[in-house]
């Protein structure tokens, strides 16, 4: 092989950037924390995630049950099994949601409902709806992508205008990485973060953003771009490759001034794996906890536990927060100030076999969140970091038969220590065709924009109110800035 070819097949591409002076930043700086954003590929149904549980003709479990005909979770309580500390117990009570190990039963069972609040978590999401009880989760009702307050009036006669290629998958993720509702054209929101904290964390190579398992262009700004890591982890190219024939060949100089300086990056990328790959090995935390079921955590608890016949939960939730509890770690005990991390997971555009994609996709996460916070309370790190959920939009409340359809605003929420518990925002009308539906089928206006949920983490993230009218530019059309469920 030509050593032209060699180093062409031995690139590393994402990590092909300049090495740092110094690995990280200085450690005398206890000031650290993180945003996890963890994005539901396709449009998650958060109708069907956090389902009302009140009898109000408009906002309440009525016109949900009228609207959602095939596809409603039935109004039945369930209780969820707590040992003798509080804790949640799956091992020894057993799964509430479970109907002889049917899956699209379990999907609609029931919900655990929470006192005070006007929605309630779906039966196969027991250790999100334990988090909520605890007041560690802030549901965020009717968000989306919005460029400033509008009626449906407004929107149907062209007074306001709705965002762009609105129930496009491609479009709408796009401006949820922007964090602007107008501009397809645009930098990403957390890029922008970055570009106006250049050197909070120093020379350290880890940067502010890194993509676990996937990239987004939320992490583009104009002068910066994240890190991007699998999710198992950092390789070890000592031992894969022949590294000492490989660091021979890339000390030789051609007199070509490209290829050399192409070479001088793949030195700079496989150095900058060399100490990832140590302190992935070398710093990562140890965790004592056990999960719901009795396992270490993020071990997926098998069908066994989970009572189920068929494959029950996608186990990508748990690896990808396995990752980001390590590297947030790593980043703390480095001397890092602020990282924001993203995790995307697949399999929420549900058209149609809902009963079976969605409930493995809620029980994946909400297995993984719930191994999540009991990571971070045993790094004494649960105050320090928020998890924010995003989607591109949310799901008609009228379904199709078999699935829903692509609509607008949905229900996310927030989870951490930080968090303060409870409903933010105004729950939507439900009754079809309602000014609160842009058509018929219960595509709902959101009332609270994308730029307020972010900038309410970002101002407990450290950004001042200037700030955050940089990296949100339209977070100044709306007079509620801040939803107040950051602490």
């Amino acid at each position: 092989m030509k050593r032209r070819e060699f180093l062409k097949l031995s690139a590393i591409t994402a990590l092909a950037l300049a090495l740092p002076k110094k690995m990280y930043a200085d450690e005398e700086s206890s000031d650290y924390k993180a945003i996890v954003v963890l994005y539901l590929e396709g449009g998650n149904d958060g109708l069907n995630m956090f389902i009302p549980s009140t009898d109000d003709e408009k906002t309440g479990y009525p016109p949900y049950e009228r609207g959602r005909e095939n596809l409603k979770v039935a109004n039945n309580l369930l209780t969820l099994p707590l040992d003798d500390d509080g804790n949640l117990d799956l091992l020894n009570g057993g799964n509430p949601y479970n109907v002889d190990g049917d899956l699209d039963t379990a999907y609609t069972k029931g919900v655990y409902k929470h006192d005070g609040l006007p929605l309630a978590t779906n039966g196969i999401m027991p250790e999100l709806a334990h988090l909520v009880d605890k007041g560690k989760v802030a549901i965020i009702s009717n968000a989306g992508n919005l460029i400033e307050p509008a009626t449906k009036e407004e929107l149907q006669s062209g007074a306001k205008l709705k965002p762009p290629f609105l129930f496009a998958h491609n479009h709408q993720t796009t401006l949820m990485c922007n964090g602007i509702a107008s501009k397809i054209q645009f930098s990403g929101w957390a890029g922008r973060v970055y570009d106006t904290w250049q050197g909070l964390n120093g020379d350290s190579l880890y940067r502010l953003n890194m993509g676990i398992g996937g990239n987004s262009h939320m992490f583009y700004g104009d002068k910066t771009e994240p890190l991007i890591i699998s999710a198992k982890g950092p390789s070890n190219y000592a031992w894969n490759i022949k590294r000492g024939i490989y660091n021979d060949l890339l000390d030789i100089q051609t007199g070509d001034i490209f290829e050399d300086l192409y070479t001088k990056k793949q030195k700079h990328s496989f150095n900058m794996q060399d100490v990832l790959y140590a302190d992935w090995r070398d710093k990562a935390p140890e965790w004592t906890s056990k999960s719901a079921y009795g396992d270490e955590l993020f071990k997926y608890p098998g069908d066994r536990k989970l009572q189920q016949d068929e494959v029950i939960a996608t186990p990508r939730p748990q690896e990808k927060l396995k990752s980001i509890a390590k590297w947030a770690y790593i980043g703390k005990n480095s001397g890092l100030k602020r990282q924001i991390f993203y995790a995307p997971d697949s399999g929420y555009d549900t058209h149609g076999n809902q009963w079976v994609q969605h409930p493995r996709s809620l029980r994946g996460i909400s297995l993984a969140i719930g191994d999540f916070y009991k990571a971070l309370e045993d790094m004494g790190m649960e105050n320090e970091v928020t998890l924010i959920l995003v989607s591109e939009f949310g799901r008609s409340l009228g379904d199709n038969g078999n699935g829903t359809d692509h609509a607008w605003g949905n229900h996310y929420f927030a989870l951490g220590g930080a968090v303060k518990g409870g409903v933010y925002g105004e729950l939507p009308n439900l009754n079809l065709s309602s000014e609160d539906d842009i058509d018929h089928k219960g595509r709902l206006i959101p009332k609270i924009s994308m730029s307020q949920y972010y900038a309410t983490v970002l101002k407990w993230f450290g950004m001042s109110e200037s700030e955050l009218d940089t990296v949100l530019p339209e977070l100044k059309n709306f007079s509620q800035r801040d939803l107040g469920f950051m602490g």
